[in-house]
């Protein structure tokens, strides 16, 4: 077990693990390794030489590819920032053309951000890219095992969505 680990589920005497169900031993991994892995992707990403956004900036473009057309304040709630901090990155995303800022409709003191299609292609490519070179890491993997990987990802999916 590793020192993080120990930080949210701190070591318990053998007799005492009983306790534990299937479902907190899988709780548990999945907090020890999806930031491993978001770090492993995060690595990915700003090795790119093709991407000159930054890691939120994409979090951004994501947010609004999957929530179309959103305020600014859903967009700032999702990156966990301030609205002045989202407004800055904004500024800067509607700069370089990936996303358009418009004013709602009806209220005025709400603005709309939508993702161009140069930001979605941008976004795409930044994403198979980083998905060839996860591809690789992954490639010694026996074909059943990668299946099982699959098949809990999926899981996890349904889930989390």
């Amino acid at each position: 077990m590793n020192a993080s680990h120990n930080l949210i589920s701190p070591q318990l005497p053998t007799s005492q693990l009983s306790t534990f169900s299937p479902s907190s031993d899988c709780a548990a991994k999945v907090v020890d390794i999806v930031p491993a892995v978001m770090q492993h992707i995060y690595t990915e990403v700003r090795q790119q030489k093709s991407s000159f956004l930054t890691i939120p900036q994409l979090r951004a473009l994501a947010f609004l590819q999957t929530n179309s057309c959103s305020s600014l304040t859903s967009l700032a709630e999702n990156l966990g920032v301030t609205s002045a901090s989202a407004s800055t990155m904004v500024d800067r995303l509607v700069q370089k053309e990936f996303i358009t800022r418009t004013e709602h409709p009806t209220l005025r003191r709400q603005v709309v951000l939508c993702l161009t299609i140069a930001g979605e292609e941008h976004l795409q490519q930044v994403r198979q890219v980083t998905s060839d070179r996860l591809a690789e890491k992954l490639g010694d993997l026996p074909p059943e095992q990668l299946a099982d990987l699959i098949a809990g990802l999926e899981e996890l999916s349904q889930i989390f969505r």
